[in-house]
């Protein structure tokens, strides 16, 4: 359904600019939008309807949907913060606008694949199968016996412990 203002409606979409950059824990992406100024019959929106224009964030697996309303931006707002995918999965993002009651069409759709590497996850993994109690007890052997021979080997050279004055 697009705006309606009278016999104005809104052009359908959105200029979308897909500016989904990453948060920084890699848990948000940012989706940022120009508010349009103009209805679809290039009737300009008067500046003050512009700021009251509110913005719903949609989510899909696919460019086509199925969509599920994710976030709702404050009016006149251009930028909203939603979950990235899951590490090595692609959503695709639709936004639809609001004004004075009516909803625009969905624009067009925008994709977002979380590329991050999971570093915390596998070194947690590497740790439990390269660190396991016999190990840390023969590390703990070794730099104990390593500590040992340097001992020896500094009170020889000091020439502490042989006797000498």
């Amino acid at each position: 359904m697009p705006f309606c203002d009278g016999k104005k409606s809104i052009w359908g979409v959105i200029i979308l600019l897909a500016t989904l950059s990453t948060a920084s824990a890699g848990d948000a992406a940012t989706i940022s939008w120009k508010l349009p100024t103009a209805y679809a019959d290039e009737t300009p929106i008067a500046p003050a309807d512009v700021q009251k224009i509110a913005v719903r964030v949609y989510a899909g697996t696919g460019r086509t949907g199925p969509w599920k309303w994710v976030a709702t931006s404050l009016p006149g707002t251009t930028s909203v913060m939603v979950m990235d995918p899951s590490v090595g999965k692609t959503l695709w993002y639709a936004l639809k606008s609001t004004l004075k009651g009516m909803e625009s069409e969905y624009s067009d759709p925008v994709r977002w694949t979380n590329l991050s590497i999971p570093i915390f996850p596998i070194m947690k993994k590497m740790a439990k199968k390269i660190l396991t109690v016999k190990k840390m007890t023969f590390l703990l052997f070794l730099l104990l016996l390593v500590g040992l021979a340097w001992r020896i080997r500094y009170r020889r050279k000091s020439g502490t412990g042989s006797g000498k004055q």
